[in-house]
């Protein structure tokens, strides 16, 4: 009999390679030599996926799911999410009767790999996030945690053994927590309960507060921070009527109020990010797509679709607690993202 799992990596390569994202999920149960993907096979579409449970759900046409496995099923159920890029999901421990409350992993539902990170020496984050994308497989996690008038920010790799911590004083007290992060071009940017907004230069080793200002009219309790084009927008909780959508004016160092995406998609919920609306999703554009505790949501800020895809990611924000942010490229494998230099 022939034995399938030893088959040549190029031969394997080219049967995904002609495989949808769905049947490429069903190919690690194959056998365990199939069940990592490799980032040389290319990916076929960029749509985000969203995780329901123990399922993943992908919506555009069909609103098909696939269950986990159940190891997988059971590592997630009890951990909470904070992040998503290029098809990996940032988690942390919450199991509060452990003593590895506090502690992360990173998964990928699209290989089944997870990678333990360096034992935490503090207990649990404000909030958390990781920076990851297409040109290099270095990714770096980010915790937050603020005391009085301080705020300490963790930062390690795969890979690494330990956490580095930075302490940074505040110019004045912040009662309030950091509510959401987002990294990009180097930097991460916090956004306060209160309104207060600051940034961690991640060379420079450096943290800046951006702007004290409260404003009135807007919940920052829950509100999400996302940022793309070079825009950071703040989307606010579902129960405000007024300002639900900010973006931040780095010219008059405050927010103020937004009324376009420029084109793109907001995904909003445990994991939150944005989508160009090009080709596949061009038929989604300028919509948000919220699947916050307890009331999901969809909102327009333009021109509203009653499309099938539009009425299947409506259904899967209803259902969903997590977004999964998929690359246009490939998704890198465990191994290459620890071995990153």
């Amino acid at each position: 009999m022939v034995d399938w799992s030893n088959l040549p990596l190029d031969i394997v390569e080219g049967i995904i390679g002609r495989l949808g994202s769905l049947d490429r999920i069903s190919m690690r149960g194959v056998c365990k030599a199939w069940s990592v993907s490799n980032p040389r096979i290319p990916t076929i579409d960029n749509f985000p996926w969203a995780l329901s449970g123990d399922r993943l759900i992908y919506p555009p046409l069909h609103k098909r799911e696939v269950p986990l496995r159940r190891e997988e099923f059971q590592m997630i159920r009890n951990a909470r999410p904070h992040a998503s890029s290029y098809g990996w999901l940032l988690f942390e421990v919450v199991e509060y009767k452990a003593r590895d409350f506090g502690n992360f992993f990173l998964y990928s539902p699209f290989t089944s790999e997870v990678i333990k990170l360096p034992e935490s020496d503090f207990l649990g984050v404000d909030v958390a996030t990781l920076s990851l994308d297409a040109t290099s497989p270095k990714c770096v996690i980010f915790g937050l945690r603020t005391t009085w008038k301080k705020i300490c920010i963790y930062i390690c790799s795969p890979g690494d053994i330990v956490w580095k911590t930075y302490e940074f004083d505040l110019d004045r007290v912040v009662l309030c927590k950091v509510r959401h992060v987002a990294y990009t071009g180097g930097i991460l940017y916090c956004v306060f309960a209160g309104g207060e907004f600051g940034a961690f230069n991640l060379q420079l080793k450096e943290w800046t507060m951006l702007t004290l200002e409260m404003l009135l009219g807007f919940d920052f309790q829950y509100a999400r921070l996302i940022a793309s084009d070079g825009d950071l927008r703040l989307m606010g909780n579902r129960y405000s009527e007024d300002l639900r959508l900010l973006k931040f004016d780095f010219s008059e160092k405050r927010w103020v109020k937004e009324d376009s995406l420029n084109n793109r998609v907001l995904f909003i919920g445990g994991t939150c990010f944005s989508c160009p609306a090009v080709r596949e999703t061009s038929q989604l554009a300028n919509h948000v797509f919220s699947c916050l505790y307890p009331t999901p949501s969809v909102r327009c800020y333009g021109t509203e679709s009653d499309s099938l895809q539009y009425q299947n990611w409506a259904w899967t924000a209803g259902r969903s607690r997590i977004w999964i942010e998929f690359p246009s490229t490939a998704i890198w494998s465990a191994n290459d993202l620890v071995t990153a230099h």
